[in-house]
């Protein structure tokens, strides 16, 4: 893989309970078919999408509890983690600690944000709406019915908001190398030892 392709590659992480959404948010990215048959992911899947410039390697946890171990060494090199919750009362306070669990992994490497999934059953069934799902989760979120295929212009414009945070935040992090490597050669030139 060369060095531009890596530059190109932008990892996205769907983590979540199980039944949230987060593959047929996957499939509403991919412009797959969306079924309304629910079969759990085992493992993970992981799809590439191109975006403009980008290639988008999402990856869609499977939100088992078994799974939740493993987050910690698939989660190294995220971009971008997106919670998804179903928007009901007690999935949005399990979502809560799994935010948590993922900042403890990624710390500050990537911004954390969710997506206040399936909000076409706010009014049915008591589900919280965007604004609710934001004050508990204490997180950028977002609204969507992923099951819509008329949403995906939705998730394409909620990634390219987030991309463009992950590209400055880059873009940050290589600037501050390159001071790094100067401040280095500064040192070394007049013999400063830098710690």
């Amino acid at each position: 893989m060369s060095s531009s392709d890596i530059d190109d590659l932008i990892k996205i992480s769907l983590i979540g309970h199980p039944a949230v959404g987060k593959t047929t948010i996957l499939k509403l990215l991919c412009e797959d078919t969306i079924d309304r048959l629910y079969f759990p992911t085992q493992g993970f899947d992981l799809k590439t999408v191109r975006y403009g410039n980008f290639n988008l390697k999402v990856w869609d946890f499977g939100g088992q509890k078994a799974y939740l171990s493993y987050l910690k060494d698939y989660l190294v090199g995220t971009d971008l983690v997106i919670i998804v919750t179903d928007s009901t009362p007690l999935n949005v306070l399990n979502s809560k600690q799994l935010i948590e669990y993922a900042n403890d992994i990624v710390e500050n490497d990537c911004p954390i944000i969710a997506i206040a999934n399936k909000q076409d059953l706010c009014k049915i069934d008591g589900r919280m709406d965007k604004n609710r799902v934001k004050e508990i989760l204490q997180v950028k979120t977002y609204a969507l019915t992923a099951i819509n295929p008329t949403e995906r212009k939705t998730l394409m414009d909620i990634i390219n908001k987030e991309l463009n945070q992950v590209l400055l935040r880059r873009g940050l992090k290589e600037l501050m190398n390159i001071i790094k490597s100067e401040l280095n050669q500064v040192a070394i030139r007049k013999g400063v030892e830098i710690k």
